[in-house]
């Protein structure tokens, strides 16, 4: 599943899982990302149907693999049980993430289980646009955490990709079979929105740039310290941009709630459940 953002004005889609995606006819210069291959930009015409991407090689350091003494109980590490405020929800493009931390160093490097998250399911009727029936996909992603807790890159070298068909008032999805570790200095879990599919056809995924796609992801105010980053692949060019007092939906928000005090920010209820 690659993501093509349109370099030339604001916007992009994604591809289907064939590798097959439409753009306006308009676009000229486009950007191709895709997990496990280079970034391409490059400009369009008419002789081309069919573009391929270069592998990319990945060069990781020595891992020493100790088996543990007795068998170790799962832990579950995150916001999950926290209590919620409100929901939010995201266009295609933009991605959410919150970081959790190894709390000790006896969970580091143990093989990531679940995926958990808070969220609501019920915008299916905003969707039915055309009087189809319609669902939406979307992505969780794994960041290591880099020098002052910062965002790093991508570990997970696969789309883990699922649609709303399986959203719960508490989902929990089993993300054991991609070997995602817990790094040491604690980890980014995010949540992607790619866009909807036509249950009808399911062949081209729709980007989604007006209307709010499922998930819609439980948050809290009430959480301290906690670092949560956003992105907008179709708005600010592929850049994490912190949330603190500066955020949009932060600065709205407290507009309307004057009880939330100046150190209050948004935390997603997310968390991880190691082996």
């Amino acid at each position: 599943m690659a993501c093509i953002v349109f370099s030339d004005t604001a916007g992009g889609t994604y591809s289907n899982g064939k590798g097959y995606f439409y753009i306006p006819v308009n676009i000229k210069q486009i950007e191709i990302s895709s997990i496990g291959y280079n970034t391409k930009k490059m400009t369009l015409n008419k002789k081309i149907d069919t573009i391929f991407l270069s592998p990319k090689i990945y060069e990781i350091s020595e891992t020493k693999v100790i088996p543990a003494k007795k068998k170790r109980k799962s832990v579950e590490l995150g916001y999950a049980e926290e209590n919620s405020d409100f929901g939010m929800s995201y266009l295609s493009g933009d991605e959410l993430a919150v970081y959790i931390s190894c709390d000790n160093i006896e969970n580091s490097y143990r093989k990531i289980k679940q995926f958990i998250f808070k969220g609501e399911k019920y915008l299916v009727k905003k969707l039915n646009l055309d009087k189809r029936d319609f669902i939406s996909v979307f992505k969780i992603n794994f960041y290591r955490a880099i020098e002052n807790k910062e965002i790093g890159d991508l570990i997970n070298t696969e789309d883990i990709v699922f649609t709303s068909e399986v959203l719960k008032s508490k989902t929990k999805l089993d993300v054991s079979k991609y070997n995602i570790y817990m790094p040491e200095n604690g980890i980014f879990v995010a949540v992607e929105w790619i866009g909807k599919i036509n249950t009808e056809t399911t062949q081209i995924i729709k980007a989604s740039i007006n209307d709010r796609l499922e998930p819609n992801i439980r948050m809290s105010w009430k959480i301290p310290n906690t670092i949560v980053y956003e992105k907008r692949r179709f708005v600010n060019s592929n850049t994490w941009q912190r949330v603190d007092k500066n955020n949009r939906m932060v600065k709205d928000i407290k507009s309307l709630d004057k009880s939330l005090d100046e150190s209050s920010y948004y935390t997603p209820l997310i968390s991880i459940v190691l082996e």
